[in-house]
């Protein structure tokens, strides 16, 4: 290909083609960039079943580490470096990463909410050296506009992980673990994938 631009655009169409639903540009470390992509994600996959994956999950999670491959197979043969972390990788936080690339704002229940896709999606990243264009954001401190004058998924959570305007992940996971979804399931701003 003769440019990066034209490598963004080959890539982001590709994403897409592939059964991603959003992918954003950013970089870590002000420096080296990172392809952002969102899957699709269901409570009833495995928040349901928290002891085993699901075979819907699985399916997912099967079609995300091949569309990584094929990115990354993509940037080498043009002689970048580049690295996939799955949903699935002991990576770390790709929320930040998300907010940062445009894909969604912070909600309150601490995930990143997207406009046509509520926060029912899964992150996954490719961390790569190709000078690929960020994607412009500008609002990635904001909590997500449809969370303004709502507190449904404060209120609904049974563990009371949400006390004075502080996110309290202990409290959370040990619910969180044997399936709890409530701050999912009562969102207004929450969109069906199946």
């Amino acid at each position: 290909m003769e440019n990066t631009a034209e490598i963004q655009n080959h890539l982001t169409n590709k994403i897409l083609q592939q059964g991603a639903l959003v992918v954003g540009y950013t970089i870590i470390r002000q420096k080296e960039p990172v392809i952002v992509i969102g899957f699709p994600f269901s409570d009833q996959w495995i928040l349901n079943h928290p002891f085993y994956i699901t075979k819907r999950f699985g399916e997912e999670v099967w079609t995300s580490w091949k569309l990584l491959r094929d990115v990354t197979q993509v940037l080498r043969s043009e002689g970048y470096s580049a690295d996939l972390k799955t949903p699935l990788s002991v990576f770390g936080d790709f929320r930040p990463l998300a907010v940062a690339a445009g894909l969604g704002n912070w909600g309150k229940n601490g995930l990143v909410t997207n406009t046509n896709y509520g926060s029912r999606l899964l992150f996954a990243a490719v961390f790569t050296n190709a000078p690929l264009q960020v994607s412009l954001t500008g609002n990635s401190g904001l909590i997500n506009e449809s969370c303004d004058n709502c507190t449904l998924c404060i209120d609904a959570c049974p563990a009371k992980a949400f006390q004075n305007n502080r996110f309290h992940k202990m409290r959370c996971f040990p619910k969180a673990i044997r399936g709890c979804s409530e701050c999912l399931q009562v969102c207004r701003g929450r969109v069906q994938l199946h």
